[in-house]
C-alpha cells in the first residue's frame, strides 16, 4: 500500500509532506483528508500555528494520545524553535512514519524519539475512528 510513495523527491505543492497526507488518504483509503491551502515553498511553515492545524482538524478527525496510534494516523511536528507546525508524517505499524522532507525522498522512518520530542498533536480520521 505504501509503496508507491517511497523514493519520490519532495517539490512543494506537488509531493510534499502536505501532498503526502492528502494523496494517500485519497488514493490508499478513499477519504478526504485535504489540509489547508498553503504557498508552495518553504515559507508554507509560517501559516501553520498550532492553533491554525488544530481548527482545521476538526473538519476531519479527532486528536488522540501518543498512546493510541493506530495506523494512518496523521502527525503535525512543530518546530523546537518556534511555535508552528513544520512537518506532518503518516504513522504505520509498528512504531514507523512514512514522510518526505524538504531536499530529500519519501521515506519510512522509525518513529524515534527524535521525532516524538516534535510531536505537536495526532489526528485519526473521524472515519477511522
Amino acid at each position: 500500500m505504501v509503496q508507491q510513495y517511497l523514493g519520490v523527491q519532495h517539490e512543494y505543492g506537488t509531493f510534499d509532506c502536505i501532498t503526502l497526507v492528502k494523496h494517500f488518504y485519497k488514493n490508499q483509503l478513499n477519504l478526504d483528508f485535504s489540509l489547508p491551502t498553503y504557498p508552495y515553498d518553504i515559507s508554507w511553515i509560517k501559516n501553520f500555528t498550532p492553533e491554525y492545524i488544530d481548527q482545521w482538524a476538526l473538519g476531519y478527525s479527532v486528536k488522540v494520545n501518543l498512546t493510541e496510534l493506530k495506523n494512518y494516523d496523521v502527525i503535525a511536528f512543530k518546530s523546537r524553535n518556534t511555535n508552528l507546525i513544520i512537518h506532518f508524517g503518516i504513522y504505520l505499524t509498528p512504531n514507523r512514519l512514512l514522510h518526505v522532507e524538504h531536499g530529500g525522498a519519501s521515506r519510512i522512518d522509525s518513529l524515534s524519539t527524535y521525532w516524538i520530542d516534535y510531536i505537536h498533536a495526532i489526528y485519526r480520521h473521524e472515519q477511522l475512528v
